[in-house]
């Protein structure tokens, strides 16, 4: 098993290559998609007759159904009529995402705040610039052949456990979620990383017991009746019991302090097109939202990627962009429990709200 200190040790902030560029402007360059759709482009030129100077944008996005906000705004041309000319860059690993950002490869990048703790106890001014979840969705999921065997958490003791790489968010999950009971997750559990496959073929094949993973995996997996939630964090009292908080700020927009000076109207348009965003998912039944991103998750049934927005994207998707200090220190602290985070990162310091605004 890769220890803690092997992942801290080979913490780096260099610059990378993103693995896949989408830019979405020019269809007709390789590896590039096809401009905004006729019906998108009509929609935002009858909504706004008169379009915003634009200010161009390369924007961080990891592939998967966590990136359904960075593909609504683009799709239904909300990033244009906020006065961004984006393109959308993917990454299949959100540290090789943070590096670009850190690099100046990209200008915004969809991920975890974890990435601005760690940055910041390097000395990279990173910040988050607007948040985009309010709390924790990725649940313990259990094969259903040991539902009778496994009734609780301290059940698990012995089995093995799908993680992502080792000191990654979805790590630190399972080592809250086993702490919380008395486990000790490095001798009581065996990890299997998840890097080359993913939970849900992992579970389903039953090459694990257990799995740590948020939608469309975890969706998938109960809809096909192979697996059941034995910790699932978006039910309220759950969210409170494992985290001290109802909301945990666990998904943001992340930018580089250059920004504030280089494009300092872009993190303004950016929250517009957020908050256009948000309205659009709380407004629209899963049905629409599915397919309107349906292009962009071919290889997630129609059923799953319904059932993914309905019970959980919807769920965990705030009303607006607007930063919560508590929601911040939550989510912090689960790397703080968990050593990955070694110092709190204060508010101050981590985060630029002066475009998204504040909350309780």
């Amino acid at each position: 098993m890769v220890k803690r200190r092997r992942f801290l040790k080979n913490f780096s902030l260099g610059t990378v290559t993103a693995l896949t560029l989408i830019a979405c402007q020019d269809s007709n360059s390789t590896g590039k998609l096809e401009n905004q759709d006729s019906n998108a482009s009509t929609t935002t030129s009858s909504k706004n007759p008169a379009v915003k100077s634009q200010t161009t944008v390369k924007l961080g996005a990891v592939t998967g159904i966590n990136s359904i906000d960075v593909w609504i705004p683009y799709d239904l041309g909300y990033f244009k009529a906020a006065g961004l000319e984006a393109e959308i860059i993917q990454f299949k690993s959100a540290t090789k995402m943070r590096d670009a950002l850190v690099a100046g490869e990209i200008d915004f990048s969809a991920q975890a705040p974890l990435h601005v703790y760690l940055s910041r106890l390097k000395g990279i001014p990173l910040k988050v610039v607007a948040n985009r979840r309010n709390i924790v969705d990725a649940a313990l999921i259990v094969r259903k052949d040991l539902e009778a065997s496994t009734r609780q958490v301290l059940d698990l003791k012995g089995k093995s456990i799908s993680v992502g790489a080792i000191g990654s968010w979805s790590w630190a999950l399972t080592q809250k979620y086993l702490q919380h009971h008395g486990l000790d997750p490095s001798k009581d559990v065996k990890y299997v990383a998840s890097e080359s496959s993913t939970n849900y073929a992992l579970v389903k094949s039953g090459q694990v017991d257990a799995a740590v993973t948020p939608p469309p995996d975890l969706t998938r997996l109960i809809q096909e009746q192979a697996g059941f939630t034995l910790v699932d964090p978006t039910e309220p009292s759950v969210h409170q019991e494992y985290f001290g908080a109802l909301e945990a700020m666990t998904r943001a927009w992340l930018a580089h302090e250059r920004i504030l000076k280089e494009k300092p109207d872009a993190i303004a348009k950016l929250v517009e097109a957020v908050n256009q965003t948000m309205q659009y998912l709380h407004t629209h039944s899963p049905e629409e939202v599915a397919e309107t991103v349906a292009k962009r998750y071919e290889g997630t049934p129609i059923p799953v990627l319904t059932e993914s927005i309905k019970r959980d994207i919807k769920r965990a998707i705030p009303d607006n962009a607007s930063i919560s200090k508590n929601a911040y220190l939550a989510d912090q602290k689960v790397f703080i429990d968990t050593k990955i985070v070694t110092k709190l990162v204060p508010y101050e310091e981590g985060v630029y709200d002066a475009a998204a605004g504040n909350r309780a």
